[in-house]
């Protein structure tokens, strides 16, 4: 059989495996946040580019509002990522070269986690390794189409991640640092490649000027000056654990010989310098005590080809032998990490839902009462499982979160109640009024609310107790994971005082 019908066998069986693991399990509180942000389809949100909450609430859309729907796509996403791989190794290294490599990368252990767990990661190094593969025949054919199809790749990385900036600069040092290729970069077919990426962080960077920067005022130069190095051996630990131990080996064996190989051999150059540039942003977010999970995991999937240059003889046991005993352990890593799975039962359930919409409705209130949960997990796990919202208004949210002057999720983002809207004057005012700039009303007040949260009575936040005339405790309900949810019933809505 040739190797590229068996990748496609392979990789077919592997999708329908990964469809099958999520049937069983339910919503998230993290992918009902993401489903009810693509519901919703805007240019960025509150936590990012927009691609990954999309693609949950296309899924969702496609599926129903259960496991399987929230990461629908992600199999096909490890489709497409696999075979990208495997077309940038055979154009490099042939057929069989690629498919031990690709199949190498659907037995580790954190890429198979991505494959059914939503994230930005699997997309992503779909980009990435697409990205990479259209680079690669560009340099090799000359031809535009394959520059303009590398551009897209970029710009598709961007939906979903500030990562994907540096694609294509990455590649242009490559082509820079070799004689061979130099010349590319003053050609149109590079600069053809640049306009969608740019196109892309044009309208990303119009959107979080329009909305405070909230992508970029994380912290301060200082802040980003300052590297903790203790956290290095702990992030050693955890990229060989999501890797397996001998995968990581083998990944920094063949990265170490390539960089050697580099200055004599284009294509270890070609592959070399987008893969370090990777690791390098890793090790910073790493340091920086942010999230490396997306950048380490891409430096990993760039980094799998350069395993051509796996050393043929190791201390004594040759290629073949060695690489086979990497495959053998990945293999069991993974299947011992998800034969020990335990998915968590979920917060919030279909019956959770039926259950809050038979209390609202024993509560007869003209306008009806609106809901207001604890924080934007919950409430996004709620609104997704609510039957009816023909009551919410357009463009607001099924369920608020606790008004709050801090912004830690998309719900600041969209309508709140306790938000004023600019209002017409009636006839009785004047227009010249010099103490009025313009006048505003609430909607919502002297409405009545539900409040669901885990707090108890003694825990209630002031910015609720504050801003209703009265709150009593009104029921409990039970949900999955054996968490009691609370719900109040507050009358008469006032707004904080001021």
């Amino acid at each position: 059989m040739k190797p590229g019908f068996s990748i496609l066998i392979l990789l077919a069986a592997l999708t329908v495996l990964r469809w099958m693991w999520n049937i069983p399990w339910e919503l998230s509180p993290d992918e009902a946040y993401l489903a009810l942000c693509g519901f919703s389809p805007a240019i960025a949100y509150f936590d990012g580019p927009p691609g990954t909450a999309i693609s949950v609430a296309l899924g969702i859309r496609l599926a129903g509002a259960n496991g399987l729907g929230a990461s629908l796509l992600w199999p096909l996403f490890a489709f497409a990522a696999s075979l990208a791989l495997y077309q940038l190794t055979a154009l490099m290294n042939g057929h069989r070269a690629a498919l031990a490599i690709t199949a190498l990368l659907n037995l580790v252990p954190a890429f198979n986690q991505a494959a059914v767990t939503p994230s930005c990661f699997m997309p992503l190094a779909m980009f990435g390794l697409g990205f990479m593969a259209c680079t690669w025949r560009a340099v090799e054919t000359k031809l535009t189409v394959w520059w303009i199809a590398a551009g897209l790749c970029a710009a598709g990385g961007l939906l979903l991640s500030y990562l994907a900036w540096f694609f294509l600069p990455a590649i242009g040092v490559a082509l820079l640092a070799s004689h061979r290729w130099r010349h590319l970069l003053i050609g149109k077919g590079f600069w053809i490649a640049l306009l969608p990426p740019l196109a892309v962080l044009a309208l990303l960077l119009w959107w979080n000027a329009q909305n405070g920067w909230i992508h970029f005022i994380g912290g301060t130069w200082q802040t980003a000056l300052t590297l903790e190095w203790l956290r290095f051996p702990s992030g050693i630990v955890d990229a060989s654990i999501a890797l397996s131990p001998l995968v990581f080996l083998a990944i920094e064996a063949g990265l170490v010989v390539a960089l050697r190989e580099s200055h004599r051999t284009p294509r270890a150059k070609f592959l070399t310098i987008p893969a370090m540039t990777t690791l390098l942003i890793a090790g910073y977010q790493l340091l920086q005590g942010e999230s490396a999970y997306a950048s380490g995991m891409l430096a990993a999937c760039l980094s799998l080809p350069l395993l051509a240059w796996f050393p043929a003889n190791l201390t004594g046991i040759t290629r073949r032998t060695a690489l086979t005993i990497v495959f053998a352990s990945a293999a069991l890593w993974t299947g011992t990490i998800f034969a020990l799975h335990n998915a968590p039962q979920p917060l919030v359930s279909a019956p959770v839902g039926r259950a809050l919409e038979k209390l609202r409705a024993a509560q007869p209130a003209e306008p009806p009462l609106f809901l207001i949960a604890q924080n934007a997990p919950l409430a996004s796990a709620l609104a997704l499982q609510l039957a009816d919202i023909s009551n919410v208004p357009p463009g607001h949210p099924p369920v608020y979160v606790v008004e709050s002057p801090y912004a830690d999720s998309q719900f600041a983002l969209w309508p709140r109640y306790d938000q004023f809207v600019e209002t017409a004057q009636t006839n009785g005012e004047t227009a010249d009024d010099p103490f009025t700039e313009q006048k505003g009303a609430n909607l919502f007040l002297g409405r009545t609310a539900l409040y669901i949260t885990t707090q108890n009575p003694n825990e209630l936040p002031q910015a609720l107790t504050a801003a209703f005339a009265s709150h009593r405790h009104l029921a409990e309900i039970t949900t999955p994971s054996g968490m009691t949810l609370h719900v109040y019933l507050c009358s008469d809505y006032e707004t904080l005082p001021l």
